[in-house]
């Protein structure tokens, strides 16, 4: 059996709701009526009943004959006179209007009694007799039909407007769907009432609108993941070039060694050099690692207080700034910076690690905060053009730079011939 659409669906499903309805309420009145019709003729005779006597008290009695008579012949309520009183006895003649064949008669009588211009009483019966079933039938049977084919014509203008009404807005919800499917960010749907349909398509907008959202997120984070990538390409490409000079230092070293070749017979001082070269290695291991940190160094900033993280590094570099009788000047207060608190150490210990090993003996270290700068200064009397060639010295940097690019905060480097300034914002 073929599956109906939804509009026919509905439209038949709410028609013959609204069918029966009609049907039965035409029914009910077509049982009701008879005993309503019946009710409301007992009230109409005795209406008729007191008005006529009202009329006809005080007059004569011939008077009262000729005006009853005349009534009768002209309604269907009879009138009869009586001189005297007979509880449930009533003379008639053949004149009533009165369906033998019927087995649904009813007979209604009223009795009243007036007094006459002479002043004896007289009694006026007031005879209705009808078949009121069919009456009623006939009444109703005159009327319904009209009323049944008017309700349900107004029942199928309703189904129609009302599954018309359901139709366009699934519609209009497929059709926008549709185009939410293809990621249309200028679609949504127009939800003008607060019924049920209403919510639903606002609840469709907001879960549309939180896939955007979803979809921009995981695009910039694509984006950001690319970026980091391509830094760590670039970084170990760097990085990978900065190692290879110093292990082809130190292999020409050691087979000049090895081989007695010229000044290299005098070991002890040459091994002295391939320690400090092994040093300079495992500091540029060690920071090569650290680089991929970087990437879990998100979303991470809080309010740090400088002063409390600057003190914990200048404890781990106290004993080597010691050896070189390098004096450091804190001047830093309460001042506060929005990052996160393990890269800010990553970033100090970097900055103070280069500021202590590349400045002379007796130096001098100034730590502090200038125009909403954090800013660490130090006398940098040693060959600055040395400072190039060290590898360490520009990986630090490398690592510190990636950082605060990471967090978005603007740095700047400063040298000259006898100080190296790095500085950088705070608000």
């Amino acid at each position: 059996m073929k599956k109906l659409k939804i509009f026919p669906k509905m439209f038949l499903q709410i028609f013959s709701i609204l069918s029966i309805i009609v049907l039965l309420i035409h029914i009910s009145i077509y049982l009701i009526f008879p005993r309503t019709y019946l009710d409301t003729r007992k009230a109409d005779i005795n209406k008729t009943a007191n008005e006529i006597s009202h009329n006809l008290e005080g007059k004569e009695i011939n008077e009262i004959e000729r005006t009853i008579d005349l009534y009768s012949k002209n309604s269907d309520i009879k009138v009869f006179v009586s001189q005297e009183n007979k509880d449930n006895e009533v003379k008639v003649t053949n004149n009533l209007n009165v369906n033998l064949n019927s087995l649904n008669n009813s007979l209604i009588i009223e009795e009243r009694h007036i007094t006459l211009n002479d002043g004896h009483q007289l009694y006026l019966k007031f005879i209705s007799t009808a078949d009121m079933l069919q009456d009623a039938k006939d009444l109703s049977l005159g009327f319904l039909p009209y009323s049944l084919s008017i309700s349900l014509l107004l029942s199928a203008i309703v189904s129609l407007i009302y599954s018309k009404s359901i139709k366009n807005n699934i519609d209009e919800i497929k059709n926008v769907t549709d185009q939410m499917m293809q990621l249309d960010k200028n679609v949504c749907l127009v939800h003008n009432s607060d019924d049920e349909v209403g919510d639903l398509k606002k609840q469709i907008n907001e879960l549309y609108f939180t896939l955007l959202k979803s979809i921009d997120d995981l695009e910039l984070k694509n984006k950001e993941i690319l970026e980091l990538e391509k830094l760590k390409y670039e970084f170990l490409k760097a990085a990978s070039h900065e190692l290879k000079t110093p292990l082809a230092s130190l292999k020409i070293i050691l087979e000049n060694m090895m081989y007695n070749v010229g000044k290299y017979k005098e070991r002890d001082v040459y091994l002295g050099q391939c320690v400090d070269i092994v040093d300079d290695l495992s500091k540029n291991i060690s920071q090569i690692l650290s680089i991929y940190s970087i990437d879990h160094l998100k979303n991470d900033e809080e309010d740090v207080i400088i002063k409390d993280v600057l003190k914990e590094v200048l404890n781990k570099y106290e004993l080597l700034a010691d050896q070189k009788n390098i004096v450091i000047n804190n001047k830093v207060g309460l001042e506060h910076l929005y990052i996160g608190r393990n890269a800010f150490s990553v970033i100090l210990s970097n900055l103070i690690s280069n500021a202590i090993k590349y400045n002379c003996d007796y130096g001098r270290i100034d730590i502090g905060i200038k125009e909403n700068c954090f800013y660490i200064e130090n006398t940098c009397q040693e060959n600055h053009m040395e400072l190039k060639k060290d590898t360490s010295h520009g990986l630090g940097l490398y690592i510190v730079g990636n950082l605060l690019n990471n967090y978005q905060i603007d740095y700047q480097i400063i040298q000259t011939k006898t100080t190296y300034l790095f500085k950088m914002k705070i608000q």
